[in-house]
């Protein structure tokens, strides 16, 4: 696990946030994304693809599935923009985008608190959206919470700093990763009744004030090929 706020070698996260109305389109969709990633001419791709699918979100959440690029420093950015060039795979996959898919938002963030070596071994994750007043106060709790719960959650716990894009006035990012919802829920009970949690229960909202969230599941990852 890593924490610091200011390394030069951070990692970044590029998230794309859009909604597909029927599941036969989100199915073909993800068959195009599939292909896409294992096309030869991304054999070279320097980030980790995650793809998700949103299974719980209140009214104002208006996607149903997220694509994150995970880079693991600035320099791999340098290029971004760019897209994958044209070939058969990438037309399809811009084809059925365009024809089934509505962009929501997109966001870059940058992880505070992370196990880049975890990032894909967990398929559900619920992530928070916080507004945060005391970065500094705030994430030395985060730190020892998630240290205090190293051994009692069945998953992994992360802090990440939203830099743009992300809903007003949420600055920075909780996320919680586990095997399933079913491990995910234990893990949460197990935490609540954990004695070394009272400390972050009792005190993070001095610093800060949680906006909303949402939880999905990992359909596919795409390790860096880098």
């Amino acid at each position: 696990m890593s924490f610091n706020l200011s390394a030069q070698d951070k990692s970044y996260w590029m998230c794309f946030n859009f909604s597909v109305e029927k599941q036969s389109d989100a199915t073909d969709l993800v068959s195009a994304v599939d292909m896409l990633m294992n096309a030869e001419e991304m054999s070279q791709l320097p980030y980790t693809v995650f793809l998700f699918e949103i299974n719980f979100a209140n009214s104002k959440s208006g996607f149903t599935h997220q694509l994150c690029f995970l880079a693991q420093n600035a320099d791999y950015l340098k290029q971004w923009g760019g897209g994958p060039g044209q070939f058969a795979e990438s037309m399809l996959t811009n084809r059925i985008f365009e024809d089934v898919a509505t962009p929501y938002s997109s966001v870059l963030a940058s992880p505070l608190i992370f196990d880049s070596e975890k990032a894909g071994s967990y398929a559900y994750a619920n992530v928070w959206e916080v507004k945060v007043t005391d970065v500094e106060k705030f994430a030395s709790l985060a730190s020892d919470f998630i240290e205090a719960n190293s051994n009692t959650f069945d998953g992994v716990i992360e802090l990440h700093e939203a830099i743009s894009g992300a809903e007003s006035g949420v600055t920075h990012f909780m996320v919680a990763r586990s095997n399933n919802l079913g491990d995910w829920l234990r893990g949460r009970e197990s935490v609540f009744a954990n004695p070394k949690s009272q400390p972050w229960f009792s005190n993070s909202n001095k610093y800060s004030e949680f906006l909303g969230s949402f939880a999905g599941t990992r359909l596919k990852v795409y390790p860096a090929k880098q």
